[in-house]
């Protein structure tokens, strides 16, 4: 059983529920607009401006919908990064290209923002998106981080310019110009304000809060970011004797306690970004 989840507009999903108006079923959910039932396909459209696939192949179904829609594919490089909520561990970036005949593979490996998958998942299709896809992974070691927060750079000035490397490395391995999509953290006034002593920007992006759901490529970034963050997070809990927590919770608390016992401040400094509330508000001294 396949699924794939897209992002719709109220009134994209209006004229779903009006196409498939023939081939609905009862469905008592109260977040449901409509479920139908087509090509053995069924298809959940949920009054969030979120439409659900799922059955053995849904391809077909998929390609239909965006043609009732006027979607149209199209070749773009997204960036995304991860590791930016979480205590231990580095900051991954990564900027990935997704060609238009690219796009229908994606959408079989049921690619979508990170967010929404499980680690699992992200382990299973991640190695084969970094395979497929042209991309730069940049990574941000909590060392070099809390070096960069002691020089005065806030978290939204190194995740600038590491985007900027990103798209600059990955937009010189392409022969023709396709449009950028980033993920909006800031103004792109205070976003190219951060760069302003690059020597080298990359200014044709396109900002978009939630822009996962606007191309694939920033959600195929998410994932292989993602991968790379669970990927160091492994390295460095075996080198430390102990898994170390994602987030910022309460077992991080409990867990910066134990590693300062063992390693003290020049440990920690090593995995953890030290700037973080769970480590300022504990007595280590």
């Amino acid at each position: 059983m396949k699924h794939y989840t897209m992002s719709v507009t109220e009134k994209e999903l209006e004229k779903l529920n009006k196409v498939y108006q023939y081939h609905q079923v009862e469905d008592k959910n109260p977040y449901l607009l409509f479920h139908a039932k087509h090509n053995d396909i069924e298809i959940l459209g949920y009054k969030t401006g979120k439409v659900l696939l799922q059955g053995a192949e849904v391809t077909h179904e998929l390609v239909a919908i965006k043609t009732h829609l006027n979607k149209e594919d199209y070749a773009a490089i997204g960036s995304d990064e991860v590791g930016t909520g979480d205590v231990f561990g580095p900051i991954v970036v990564c900027s990935v290209f997704v060609n238009k005949s690219e796009i229908p593979l994606l959408e079989e490996l049921g690619v979508k923002d990170s967010k929404n998958m499980t680690d699992q998942k992200i382990i299973e299709i991640a190695p084969k998106l970094a395979k497929i896809l042209i991309h730069s992974l940049l990574i941000l070691p909590p060392s070099k981080y809390n070096k960069l927060v002691s020089e005065g750079y806030n978290l939204n000035k190194m995740k600038a310019l590491l985007h900027n490397q990103g798209i600059v490395k990955t937009s010189s391995k392409l022969k023709e110009s396709v449009p950028v999509i980033l993920d909006q953290f800031c103004t792109p006034q205070l976003y190219f304000n951060y760069l302003k002593d690059e020597t080298l920007v990359y200014r044709d992006i396109d900002f978009h809060t939630k822009a996962e759901q606007v191309h694939l490529s920033v959600a195929a970034a998410s994932i292989i970011a993602r991968y790379a963050f669970l990927v160091k997070m492994k390295q460095y809990s075996q080198k430390i004797g102990m898994k170390l927590p994602k987030g910022a919770g309460k077992e991080v608390d409990e867990a910066i306690q134990i590693l300062h016992e063992k390693k003290g401040n020049k440990g920690l400094n090593l995995i953890a970004k030290m700037n973080f509330k769970n480590v300022t508000k504990q007595d280590l001294s």
